[in-house]
């Protein structure tokens, strides 16, 4: 019993795989031709619509805005230099905090150690105290 579901369950899915494949063929097939068409449609040619006078006279119309090229440079390099003046000075911000953490934990290993060499002195000195009232 279970082959046989099996089989028409995959026949099921083969045959819906196959009419969604046809399916979709067609409706590509139709909007390739609906594209094809519209294409076509496009007959104006607008060149003959403007005259020669128009033409020249909106040409005479048009103003120009100049460029200031030098002025943009300036702007640029400005911001440029502000940018690495803020770098340098947040570089020199680290730079500072980093030596302080060097500093205070050199001062830090410095005292451990004192304190260490204090313990071991003590340590050894009751060992020879107590050699010594024997």
């Amino acid at each position: 019993m279970a082959k046989k579901f099996g089989k028409f369950l995959m026949t099921t899915a083969a045959l819906g795989a196959l009419a969604a494949g046809a399916y979709y063929f067609l409706w590509k097939k139709d909007a390739e031709t609906d594209d094809d068409f519209d294409e076509d449609d496009d007959f104006d040619d607008f060149d003959e619509d403007l005259d020669e006078e128009d033409s020249s006279k909106a040409e005479a119309d048009r103003k120009y805005v100049d460029l200031d090229l030098t002025k943009a440079a300036e702007t640029a390099a400005q911001k440029v230099e502000e940018g690495a003046e803020a770098f340098k000075e947040g570089l020199n911000a680290a730079k500072a905090e980093t030596s302080d953490k060097i500093v205070g934990a050199a001062e830090q290993v410095e005292k451990a150690a004192g304190e260490a060499a204090a313990k071991v002195e003590e340590f050894f000195d009751d060992e020879d105290n107590s050699m010594d009232a024997i």
